[in-house]
């Protein structure tokens, strides 16, 4: 598979190297496929459930929106479970959104914590 970007590589630190990755160019398609095998689909939404009460699968498929536009409507519609990063503290507002990068790592460290 082809890397059309090196700084991206570069700013993994090897760890690209470690991770299986897979490229299509129908995402929605995907995950109809995967929700018809019963595989959870999470997404980070605003309107999701607080993502620290919610059960969590060892195993499934995370999706992650841009700063700007979030998951397509196309897209969030076949997520199973709608997830949210509650702000801290919970009693105030804080920021809109995330740098998707800083709320994948947020995400990622969850589940793993969980496992």
């Amino acid at each position: 598979q082809i890397v059309r970007n090196p700084k991206v590589v570069q700013a993994t630190m090897g760890a690209l190297l470690r991770v299986k990755v897979h490229y299509t160019d129908n995402l929605a398609e995907l995950l109809r496929s995967a929700a018809n095998s019963d595989i959870p689909i999470y997404g980070t939404l605003l309107d999701g459930n607080n993502m620290y009460d919610r059960p969590l699968t060892q195993s499934g498929i995370i999706v992650m929106g841009n700063e700007g536009k979030g998951i397509s409507p196309s897209v969030s519609n076949l997520v199973s479970d709608r997830l949210f990063i509650p702000n801290y503290p919970s009693d105030r507002p804080t920021t809109e959104s995330l740098n998707v990068a800083v709320a994948t790592a947020i995400i990622c460290a969850e589940f793993r914590r969980r496992m």
